[in-house]
Order: C-alpha cells, then sequence, then structure tokens
C-alpha cells in the first residue's frame, strides 16, 4: 500500500466511475457468454486457452494462473467444459506427461462470436479509460 494520502472528491468519483463500468462489464460479459450457452468461467476459460502464447497449448496450471483459481477447480471447469465439446485435453508432442489444452472446432466457433462483441463493446469503453488516465496524468 503507497504511502498516506489525502484523496479529493474527484478521486473518489474516478475510482467509482472505473469500478462500477468495469462491473457492468463484467455482468454484460456474463450475459454475452450465457446467451453463447455459456458460464461466465467457461468463456474465461477457453479465452485462456486461445489467447495461450504457445501454440501446443496451455496447461490445467497455467489456465488456473490465468484464471486466478485453484488447480482442482481449473480441473473440473475443463471437465466441464471438455464435456460440453468445446474444449479437448491433447498428450504434448515432445513430453507425453504433460496434458495441454485446446479448442474444438465448436469451442472455436463460440469464442469468436463471443470476442466479436467483446471487443466492440471494449472499443466503447475505450475513451473512458483515455479521459481517465488523461486526468490522472493532469493531476
Amino acid at each position: 500500500m503507497s504511502p498516506a494520502r489525502t484523496f479529493s472528491d474527484r478521486d473518489y468519483a474516478r475510482l467509482l466511475a472505473v469500478r462500477s463500468r468495469l462491473r457492468r462489464f463484467e455482468h454484460w460479459s456474463a450475459a454475452q457468454a450465457a446467451d453463447e450457452g455459456l458460464t461466465a468461467s467457461q468463456h474465461q476459460l477457453m479465452l485462456a486457452v486461445r489467447g495461450h502464447d504457445d501454440a501446443a497449448g496451455p496447461t490445467i496450471g497455467e489456465v488456473a494462473e490465468y484464471l486466478m483459481v485453484k488447480h482442482n477447480t481449473a480441473v473440473g471447469l475443463v471437465d466441464r467444459t471438455a464435456e460440453a465439446g468445446l474444449l479437448e485435453r491433447v498428450r504434448d508432442a515432445s513430453d507425453h506427461r504433460i496434458v495441454r489444452l485446446r479448442l474444438t472446432v465448436v469451442g472455436a466457433r463460440r469464442l469468436a462470436a463471443l470476442s466479436a462483441a467483446h471487443l466492440e463493446e471494449l472499443s466503447r469503453l475505450t475513451p473512458l479509460f483515455e479521459a481517465l488516465l488523461t486526468d490522472l496524468r493532469a493531476t
């Protein structure tokens, strides 16, 4: 935590604006996932798999880190998502002890639909965050 500081009413208003808008985005995102027949957690899992920087796919441990959940929680989520036909486990090509995750064709299609809507919504949020950053830099 940073040293004690006096905060203005405007500082608190900015923090409230950011927190409120992030929570609205989170609720909107969960509703979008539900419209695609997914839970918000499944959507985040699929994004973690697709957004992972290794083409071989992430391990369950890596997606647990992305999602900030315990390993066993990630295992359950992977199980449910795989049972829904959206994700599959694949043995690593160079080390068969390692299990990687990748999206199925159906999973990739659903994630693409969600991602299009999310990127559009984020483009609407960008001006708000840019204005807040500009305002913060000016103080």
